[in-house]
């Protein structure tokens, strides 16, 4: 992989999984597992990259020794990781402990009255000319919190959410309230809520949320298998009330075609997210490899 070129520096780029580009500057033949500590050493802390990253190259995971070419930066290379933080994780990452905790907690809260707030929101769809199936908003909130707060935050806000409504808020559909909701016939939808955030949380936490494509690490298949777990805890629960014949006509055929404009607009609004940040940091900010600093761009 050794070339021999007439400049001593390498100044190129490596870019992130949700297109975030980190400026590098680097000597000529550097090894790869040097650039890499130097990175590490700078994003230790952040979500995207922290120190248990691989560097890729057209599909191929770089080794240690490797050695950094102008002919192999002339492409970009990738930065990749098994896990990652979500979003929020990323954005408090930076914060003393004890605000961690401070913003996790307001972030749980918040996620519960945010849910409360979309459950509210209902319309009919124009295949619905009877106006019998009122789509609502909960499962799209669902999705969100699921993906923005990750598996043990999202899971979490779900549970809130259901205290409260079980305290008598009227947080439920429809400005339902008390115990009764949390017993009846459409109880199991909302258990497969807490399913269903911890699915999305834990795919988001593997990358699917900053990814568009149809392929299993994408932020449509997370929400896709959401949905699923949604209606696998659902419908059971409503067939112990209506019977089996029926449950599907009642508690699945009718909602599938809102579920998937919000399975939809979950899996393209999430890694938009994503990317609208990885702008923001393209444009404002830069890292020369080395040197512990962050600094504007100059172009």
């Amino acid at each position: 992989m050794e070339l021999h070129v007439m400049t001593n520096t390498l100044d190129y780029e490596v870019e992130t999984l949700s297109g975030r580009k980190i400026s590098v500057h680097s000597e000529n033949n550097e090894r790869v597992g040097a650039l890499r500590q130097r990175i590490a050493s700078e994003y230790e802390y952040d979500g995207e990259v922290g120190s248990d990253f691989t560097l890729l190259h057209e599909g191929r995971e770089l080794a240690d020794d490797d050695v950094v070419t102008e002919s192999l930066v002339k492409d970009t290379v990738q930065i990749r990781r098994t896990t990652y933080s979500c979003l929020v994780e990323h954005i408090i990452a930076p914060f003393p402990t004890w605000q961690k905790w401070v913003a996790r907690v307001g972030c749980v809260i918040f996620a519960a009255f945010f849910i409360s707030a979309l459950a509210q929101v209902s319309f009919y769809l124009p295949h619905d000319t009877d106006r019998k199936v009122p789509v609502t908003l909960q499962t799209l909130a669902v999705f969100l919190i699921g993906s923005l707060l990750g598996w043990k935050m999202g899971p979490l806000a779900i549970i809130v959410y259901m205290i409260m409504g079980l305290a008598g808020a009227p947080f439920f559909a429809k400005h339902a309230g008390g115990y009764k909701v949390l017993y009846g016939a459409s109880s199991g939808y909302l258990y497969g809520f807490i399913l269903a955030a911890f699915i999305v949380g834990f795919m988001a936490e593997r990358g699917n949320d900053r990814v568009y494509a149809f392929r299993w690490r994408s932020s449509l298949i997370a929400m896709l298998l959401g949905e699923v777990a949604i209606y696998v805890i659902g419908v059971p629960v409503l067939a112990k009330y209506v019977g089996w014949n029926k449950c599907i006509q009642l508690g699945l055929t009718p909602f599938l075609v809102g579920d998937v404009l919000k399975i939809i607009i979950a899996a393209v609004l999430i890694p938009l997210i994503w990317k609208l940040l990885a702008f923001i940091f393209n444009r404002q900010f830069t890292f020369k490899a080395g040197v512990a600093l962050f600094k504007p761009r100059l172009h």
